[in-house]
């Protein structure tokens, strides 16, 4: 009796052939038409940055003060063998240093030349938002984070500024750190 062989990479082909024969088609979903970041809150104001630009959410670390440094910079913190500087958000942006709670994160973006830590009250996690929800922004010139802000969403009756890290990273309010 005579076996017919067939050789692998014969069958993977075949199996490639009839993959590509068939096309799934998706339907256009609502989460194409969605924006999403990560909700989080300074003093009373809610803001929300873009996903992508989130590397990681931390409980608030131990840090090592710098001498000569503004008081918004809490000093460098040790993620995972990393220096990272660590900002209070509230001081830089509203002039009021940030208290400790048991809600108290770090967000952990990215910079050119590494990664920054930025201190803000209360996380609340993921958060989408429709094109429909997006709101006029009020220009309120007495407020410094809102030279930040480009866009806002409504949801319910919360007011989520979307936060403009690259704006932000790249004043040179914030990255003059030096004490004056």
């Amino acid at each position: 009796m005579a076996k017919n062989s067939i050789k692998p990479f014969e069958l993977l082909s075949e199996y490639e052939r009839l993959s590509l024969k068939h096309t799934v088609q998706s339907p256009v979903t609502e989460v194409k038409k969605q924006w999403s970041g990560v909700g989080f809150k300074i003093d009373e104001t809610h803001f929300v940055l873009a996903i992508d630009k989130i590397i990681e959410v931390l409980i608030l670390t131990e840090t090592t003060k710098i001498p000569g440094i503004s008081s918004w910079v809490l000093g460098l913190g040790n993620i995972r063998g990393n220096l990272i500087p660590v900002i209070d958000l509230k001081s830089f942006l509203f002039n009021k240093p940030t208290k400790t709670t048991a809600h108290t994160r770090m967000v952990v973006i990215h910079q050119i030349g590494g990664q920054v830590g930025l201190v803000v009250d209360e996380v609340f996690g993921q958060k989408h938002f429709k094109k429909s929800q997006i709101q006029k922004q009020e220009n309120k010139d007495d407020e410094e984070a809102l030279k930040y802000i480009k866009l806002t969403y409504k949801e319910d009756d919360i007011f989520w500024n979307v936060l403009e890290d690259d704006m932000l990273i790249n004043d040179p309010s914030f990255q003059n750190a030096a004490a004056i």
